[in-house]
C-alpha cells in the first residue's frame, strides 16, 4: 500500500513539472503586441548661404580708327611712246562684217594701242614672263571684233555665235596648240588711257584660276595682236587676241 502511494505523488510530481516545462515560451514574450513605430527625429534645418552676386559690367571695346581712304591717283599717260611700238596696226581682219567695216583708225586708237600692247608686256616682264610678240593678222581681227561688240553686244561669240578660237582659226592660225582672248570695256575717266588701264589691271590681278589672267600670264602663248574702238561716246572696246 505504501509502495503504491508514493508511485502516485511521484507520478503527479512528474505531471506538475510537465505542465510546468510545457508552460515556459521559448520566446520572450512581449507586454504588447502592437509594434509602434518609431517617431523620426526631425533633421536639424538646413543653413542656405544666398550669395550676393554682382554684375560686373564689360567694358565696350572703343572701336579702333580706320585709316582715311586715300583716293587712288590715276596711271600716268606715257608721255613717251613705248619701246618699239606695233606701227603695222590693221584697221580690220577678215571674219563676219555684219555691220560693215570699221571706220579708220584715229590717231587716239592708234596710241591707246600702241600703249595697251606695252602694258601687257610690262605685266609680263613684272611677273618675270617673256614679252608677246606682236601680230597684225591677229590685230586686224581684234579690232574687227571691238567694232562688231560695240553693235551686237559685249561677248566672245558677238556677232555670228563663233568663239573667239574659231575666229582665230579662220584668220589663218589652224592647227594652232593654244589661244585666247580677252575683251574690255572701259570708260574714259578721267582719260582714256585711264579707263583701259584700270580694267587692263583687273584682269591681270584676278585670282589665278581667271581666264583673264591665265591667258596674259600664259607661257604656252607667244603672239598677241589688240584692236581698239573708240565709240562716239568716248567708251573704249578693246579686244586682245592670242596664239601658240
Amino acid at each position: 500500500m505504501l509502495i503504491v502511494l508514493l508511485s502516485i505523488t511521484i507520478l503527479f510530481s512528474a505531471c506538475g513539472a510537465q505542465a510546468t516545462q510545457n508552460q515556459t515560451p521559448s520566446q520572450p514574450v512581449l507586454g504588447n503586441s502592437l509594434q509602434v513605430a518609431a517617431t523620426p527625429t526631425p533633421p536639424p534645418p538646413i543653413q542656405i548661404t544666398i550669395r550676393r552676386q554682382e554684375a560686373t559690367p564689360t567694358p565696350t571695346p572703343r572701336p579702333t580708327p580706320q585709316p582715311t581712304a586715300t583716293p587712288t591717283t590715276p596711271p600716268a599717260i606715257p608721255t613717251t611712246p613705248p619701246a618699239n611700238p606695233p606701227t603695222n596696226i590693221p584697221n580690220t581682219g577678215t571674219g563676219a562684217a555684219p555691220y560693215g567695216p570699221p571706220p579708220a583708225m584715229s590717231a587716239e586708237e592708234i596710241q591707246l594701242s600702241q600703249q595697251l600692247f606695252a602694258l601687257i608686256n610690262s605685266d609680263r616682264s613684272i611677273r618675270g614672263l617673256p614679252a608677246f610678240s606682236w601680230n597684225a593678222t591677229l590685230a586686224g581681227g581684234a579690232r574687227l571684233h571691238s567694232w562688231n561688240m560695240f553693235h551686237c553686244g559685249f561677248s566672245h561669240t558677238c556677232p555670228d555665235g563663233r568663239s573667239q578660237c574659231q575666229r582665230i582659226a579662220d584668220e589663218g592660225f589652224a592647227g594652232y596648240s593654244d589661244c585666247g582672248e580677252c575683251i574690255g570695256w572701259a570708260g574714259p575717266f578721267p582719260t582714256a588711257y585711264a579707263g583701259m588701264h584700270s580694267v587692263q589691271e583687273s584682269m591681270i590681278n584676278e585670282p589665278p584660276s581667271g581666264w583673264h589672267r591665265i591667258h596674259l600670264t600664259s607661257i604656252t602663248l607667244h603672239r598677241v595682236g589688240v584692236g581698239i574702238y573708240v565709240d562716239p561716246t568716248g567708251y573704249i572696246w578693246f579686244t586682245e587676241d592670242l596664239v601658240s
